[in-house]
């Protein structure tokens, strides 16, 4: 037997009423038969060496196996997954926004320096973070040139005497000018 027919046998015999089991028939054939399914029983066979199990016996007389009870563990708690994925991906966020940020604090003192040199090479003035040709470039070539070691580095020093008198002394440490001085020639 088979369909609604059987399901609604199979609850009346169970003890369902009547109009309950019709209303339930296929839907209760189908939990009851998972139902058996999850308590048949299940054979150990053992054929050219070979174990297996089965649920149907593979010799007659064949005894059917004892299972012990399914172990059951209760839930843990529930994870939010979804949730640890936003607070990952607000994480991410933030440390490329303060990449970003930090990126564009750095270009925006690179553009505020070059706009300072180019100014100072516009005017005619040797600035702090100059190289060596943009001072060639204002002044010419050096009247003097000394060099010397530091702490911070190689030093070089250019000596230029101006044309009002005073002697202008640029030093470069690392290929940059790192100091101008300015002094009145000694007469």
């Amino acid at each position: 037997m088979r369909g609604p027919i059987a399901g609604r046998i199979i609850l009346i015999m169970l003890g369902f009423p009547p109009r309950l089991a019709g209303r339930l028939g296929a839907a209760a054939l189908a939990t009851l038969a998972t139902l058996d399914a999850a308590r048949a029983e299940v054979y150990r066979c053992e054929q050219n060496g070979a174990i297996r199990y089965t649920d149907r016996p593979c010799t007659t007389g064949a005894q059917a196996v004892d299972l012990p009870d399914p172990i059951v563990l209760p839930a843990g708690p529930k994870e939010d997954f979804l949730d640890e994925s936003r607070k990952r991906d607000q994480a991410k966020r933030e440390a490329r926004d303060r990449t970003d940020a930090e990126w564009l604090e750095e270009h925006e003192e690179q553009k505020e320096d070059e706009e300072r040199l180019r100014s100072a090479r516009n005017a005619g003035n040797v600035v702090e973070g100059m190289k060596p040709d943009d001072v060639r470039r204002l002044h010419g070539e050096p009247a003097v040139v000394s060099h010397s070691r530091s702490k911070n580095g190689d030093r070089e020093t250019w000596s230029y005497v101006l044309g009002d008198g005073r002697r202008l002394h640029v030093t470069f440490v690392d290929g940059e000018v790192s100091a101008v001085r300015t002094r009145k020639e000694k007469k």
